[in-house]
């Protein structure tokens, strides 16, 4: 938003009378003088390890405002730190936060305006620094920070044993001396009054998630009802090889995220190299959107675990128009994480070592919404979805870790929310889980939707729910014979008699790999024991998912008589308890035997 300054004065006397400083007041205090000399406007002194302190003030006019204060940079003047940076290989000192660091923030731009670590300082014992100067400053209120807190302590602390950053420090007792105190003519504002200080910049908030905590996910939503430029002012945790505390936008009607805050595309937020932040204007057409935050269970506002960033007090998401006049436009909507309505199917709540298949017809083409929350490791996933098309066998869409976000809770809790444009067919939805980690037994911290652990599919509007019904599974009178859902360790049988010479059509799915199969079946003549088919690897293909899931479908011509369908499995990778991606269809996981057409 543009603000006016000409008359800076006038300006801060009307925004101190909100703060409950009245002219008649000011007046009075010019009349006695003290106004005129100045004032302490900021005293913090004994800052413990670990703490963030924050006091504010206010000026009425521009001036010099004079500054003292004692902080410590890494080092300790005997090479503790970078010896212990060194051995550990982190990073330089050069790199890290100070121990003792103190800066300035104007209240209603979110800024720093003066930091000790970036100004010249007179060195004393060991780390500690020194500061005495002045900074000028406009009308308006400010923040006051001064963190002690050694960045990547606990890092040392895990590799190297008993000791800590704060143990290095504490021995030389730096701690206790480092002070920081503000002097000029101006008043000392209490929470109350920051609150109505930072006033400016909230009433333009249209969303506002700072209040961040351990292992949550927040949102909200707000309606455009025309394009709108807006800013985005975002501080989380980030890493080159990861996410952390993060953000992100999303048109609520296609599920397609406009925003997101990533480390590539953030700046350093002080403090901590891992604390990342990004202010930005971006300018949404007209739509519905939601507004999403997440965060891991540790470094927050609650319990920082290295330096904090310059404005810890907006850590998380904010978004403001910028525009007056556009805020006519702006609406504040609700936004669920979870669908609303109810599921074409819903395979949820989905328990360890468990594997669930459902299907949907289609009568006309659709757009489709998946929501599936499942658990990733590293770069696969372990419990996850995926759709096949029910006629040929084939995949569709398959939850995919790149194409993951997170769901809350623990970092490997996963989550997919989007839209997919089906054909008229038919379609079978499938979700597999491992042995750990699911609905109601959580080896971690579970996500903030953990009912919906598993994967439903919605219509992505309401319009087109007709175009969907339920796959009626129809009974095929040409099966002669089926083993199906077979698991480890099992050598099953079934027999079928054909009164006929005919044509049979065999479909079967195993293991196998390097020219030999591990799973597989056969079929062999009841009366004389021998084998008329076996289920070779060099007759199979891909059946989808881990390349060594094999799918054979031939026609055999067999001789009126009684056979024996065999189905045998090796101690691993089978129905229900895979060690790689199950195959497309693992419900048939086995062998079906039918009748084929008369041969010509």
């Amino acid at each position: 938003m543009s603000r006016s300054f000409a008359s800076p004065s006038r300006t801060w006397r009307r925004r101190l009378v909100r703060l409950g400083i009245t002219s008649g007041l000011l007046v009075g205090l010019a009349a006695s003088g003290a106004l005129a000399q100045s004032t302490t406007l900021v005293r913090m002194e004994a800052i413990a390890p670990g703490e963030v302190r924050t006091e504010a003030f206010s000026l009425d006019r521009s001036q010099t405002v004079r500054i003292e204060a004692v902080g410590a940079e890494h080092g300790d003047g005997k090479g503790i730190v970078r010896r212990t940076l060194e051995k550990y290989d982190l990073a330089s000192t050069d790199d890290q936060p100070w121990q003792g660091n103190a800066w300035i923030l104007d209240s209603r731009t979110r800024r720093v305006v003066w930091e000790l670590r970036r100004v010249d300082t007179d060195h004393d014992r060991g780390p500690l620094r020194t500061y005495e100067g002045t900074v000028r400053l406009g009308p308006g209120a400010y923040e006051a920070y001064f963190a002690d807190f050694p960045d990547s302590w606990r890092a040392v602390s895990q590799q190297g044993g008993n000791k800590s950053w704060f143990s290095f420090f504490k021995s030389d007792d730096i701690a206790g001396k480092f002070r920081l105190t503000i002097t000029g003519d101006g008043s000392r504002l209490g929470a109350s009054d920051l609150a109505r200080a930072r006033h400016d910049y909230d009433d333009d908030a249209i969303v506002s998630l700072t209040r961040v905590t351990p292992s949550n996910t927040m949102r909200a939503g707000f309606t455009l009802d025309r394009p709108t430029k807006l800013e985005i002012y975002a501080i989380g945790e980030e890493a080159n090889n990861g996410q952390f505390d993060y953000g992100w936008i999303v048109n609520a009607d296609t599920r397609q995220k406009v925003w997101e805050l990533r480390y590539d595309s953030s700046e350093p937020a002080g403090g901590a190299a891992k604390n990342r932040m990004e202010r930005r204007q971006l300018t949404l057409p007209a739509g519905r959107y939601g507004v999403l935050y997440t965060s891991d269970d540790s470094h927050d506002p609650r319990e920082w675990n290295s330096a904090p960033p310059y404005d810890p007090a907006y850590y998380g998401l904010t978004v403001r128009v910028l525009n007056d006049d556009d805020r006519r436009f702006v609406r504040a909507s609700a936004y669920e994480i979870a669908p609303g309505g109810s599921a074409i199917v819903a395979l949820t709540r989905m328990v360890n070592s468990d594997s669930k298949s459902s299907g949907f017809s289609l009568t006309r083409p659709a757009d489709v919404r998946v929501y599936a929350i499942g658990e990733g490791v590293g770069d696969r996933m372990v419990d996850y979805g995926w759709i096949i098309n029910a006629d040929t066998h084939e995949r569709v869409w398959a939850m995919k870790m790149d194409e993951t976000e997170h769901a809350g809770g623990a970092e490997k809790n996963r989550l997919v929310d989007r839209t997919l444009h089906l054909d008229a067919g038919n379609y079978l939805v499938y979700y597999v889980t491992d042995d750990s980690h699911s609905y109601e037994d959580w080896n971690s911290a579970p996500p903030v939707d953990a009912e919906h652990w598993g994967i439903s599919v919605y219509p992505a509007r309401e319009s087109d729910r007709d175009a969907f019904e339920k796959l009626v599974e129809r009974r095929d009178d040409a099966s002669l014979a089926q083993i199906v859902r077979v698991r480890d360790d099992e050598d099953r049988t079934a027999r079928f008699s054909l009164d006929d010479d005919m044509d049979v059509r065999v479909d079967a799915i195993g293991e196998g790999s390097d020219g030999e199969m591990y799973d597989y079946a056969w079929i062999e003549n009841a009366s004389t024991h021998r084998r008329v088919w076996t289920m070779e690897f060099q007759e199979t293909e891909h059946a989808g998912g881990a390349k060594k899931n094999r799918h054979v479908n031939k026609v055999l011509h067999l001789s009126s008589g009684e056979y024996v369908l065999h189905y045998r499995t090796d101690d691993s990778h089978s129905f229900g308890n895979w060690n790689d991606d199950p195959p497309n269809d693992p419900e048939h996981y086995g062998v079906t035997v039918t009748r084929a057409r008369e041969r010509r």
